[in-house]
């Protein structure tokens, strides 16, 4: 793996990690506590939808996927999908 490959995949993780935030103004351990309890929810569904796709990509393409092209489409669905969780918890976080 390159040098910019291994950035970029950095740059991703960073990205993830940084949306699936969810932040409580002034109150950290709320923030701490909502950001584990919304990764221990989402996170094995993203890990479901990755084993899945993979699995399909390496039955047509007849071999096995490196792992950071793995990393790559765990990144992309979790992206998609913490961006649509986001929106939701701002949403509900508003109407409190």
């Amino acid at each position: 793996m390159s040098a910019k490959e291994k950035i970029s995949l950095s740059l991703l993780i960073a990205v993830y990690l940084l949306v699936a935030i969810r932040y409580f103004p002034d109150r950290p351990a709320d923030t701490l506590a909502a950001t584990m309890g919304h990764l221990l929810d989402s996170v094995p569904y993203i890990i479901a939808v990755t084993i899945l796709t993979v699995s399909i990509m390496q039955k047509v393409v007849g071999a096995k996927l490196p792992h950071n092209r793995i990393a790559r489409i765990y990144l992309t669905f979790g992206l998609i999908a913490e961006f649509f969780f986001g929106i939701y918890h701002y949403v509900s976080v508003g109407q409190i």
